[in-house]
Order: structure tokens, then C-alpha cells, then sequence
């Protein structure tokens, strides 16, 4: 399956002040597939409750990866990792997880989207596409470089940075096979509301 909406905790800006796990049930009941869980802070019993408190939505379908803890994601049984320049590489991530976990990357340019596919990437994030809080000083790259990037990129690519249900139908215009976003989704007063919204515009570009 190739997740097409993603969520990633970020602390309370991407809950609203929320507890996180009370938002992802809720984002998962709306439609989010993907949730990339970045909380440095964690233990292992807390890595632990949260992998036991979201089983059932990921028996629904919930795919929950760590954000860099190639130990956690495999002690746990999770879905896989997301990394970043300054992880491990994307093929020590494949060749620790396996065939069949999901290894996202974040890419900065086409040609390091490219090279994450090689090493054995399942999907690249790209941001900032549009200016965003959680990037301070980091410019926006706009729909033209997301379109540049995703040019012969043979694995899916999300857009991050921005991103509303509104920007959906530039977003995949522009070569993205889906988007990420924390407090668009997390932070919203409803959050499950808020991700059938991003369902739906995904949806309407999908039938176009």
C-alpha cells in the first residue's frame, strides 16, 4: 500500500496541547494512514504503551513508524523508520528491517530523492513546499522545485511543509503521490474531521 496522507507528531504544536495518542485514533478513524512518531523524549516503556494502545488501528490499516529508532521499530514489530541526512542510511535501515518494513526518507533535492530510491527507500517526504511554522528561516520551495524533484523519481513522494486540503490538487498537479502535515492535521479543532477533509480532496484529484 502506498500511504497517501501522513501524519507526524511534532510535540504539542502538532496536538494542539492534546494528548498524542487520543489525536492519531482520531486522525486514523478520519483516513490517515501513515503516522511517523518523532518523540526523542520517549522511553522504551513509553515507545512500548503507544505501540500497544495503537494496535487496534493498526489492525484497521495504520501504518506507525519511528522517526529514526531502527532499535524501537524492530523491538516493537512497527511498520519501519523515517530518516533523515543526518540518520543511518537508507539501505543499513533495509537491510536491518527487511523487505517488507517501510523506509521513508526526507530529501532535499531531486537528486538525493533519487538516491534514496536506489539505497532501497519505500517513499521520499519533500517540504518545505510552502512556508511553515515548525521551519522557521527555511524558505518555501513552491510547487515548480516539488515538480522538478519528483521528475523520474521511481518511488512515492510526499509533500510536506504548508500543506492544506486546499494546496492538495497543485500538490499531486505537481507530481506528489500524497501529503504529510502535524498541526494541519493534529492541531485542528476536530482532527478526525480534519482528515476526511484531506481524504476527500485526495480522493476528487484521484477520479480526475
Amino acid at each position: 500500500m502506498n500511504p497517501r496522507l501522513r501524519f507526524t507528531s511534532d510535540g504539542p504544536r502538532s496536538t494542539g496541547g492534546r494528548p498524542l495518542l487520543d489525536v492519531i485514533e482520531a486522525l486514523a478513524r478520519g483516513g490517515v494512514e501513515l503516522v511517523v512518531l518523532r518523540e526523542p523524549g520517549w522511553t522504551f516503556r513509553e515507545w512500548s504503551a503507544a505501540s500497544l494502545r495503537l494496535a487496534p488501528a493498526r489492525a484497521r490499516g495504520l501504518r506507525v513508524v519511528a522517526s529514526r529508532r531502527l532499535d524501537v521499530a524492530r523491538a516493537l514489530e512497527l511498520d519501519g523508520v523515517h530518516l533523515g541526512r543526518e540518520a543511518v542510511t537508507v539501505r543499513e535501515a533495509r537491510e536491518f528491517l527487511g523487505k517488507q518494513a517501510l523506509v521513508g526518507y526526507s530529501a532535499h533535492d531531486g537528486i538525493e530523492a533519487r538516491r534514496a530510491a536506489a539505497e532501497g527507500a519505500s517513499y521520499v517526504m519533500l517540504s518545505p513546499i510552502y512556508e511553515t511554522e515548525s521551519k522557521p528561516g527555511h524558505p518555501a520551495r513552491g510547487c515548480s522545485w516539488l515538480r522538478n524533484a519528483c521528475a523520474d523519481l521511481p518511488i512515492p513522494a510526499l509533500a510536506l511543509g504548508g500543506v492544506t486540503a486546499k494546496r492538495v490538487p497543485e500538490l499531486l498537479a505537481a507530481g506528489a503521490s500524497g501529503v504529510a502535515a502535524a498541526a494541519a492535521l493534529g492541531a485542528a479543532p476536530d482532527p478526525e474531521a480534519a482528515a476526511r477533509e484531506f481524504r476527500r480532496a485526495l480522493a476528487d484529484e484521484s477520479g480526475r
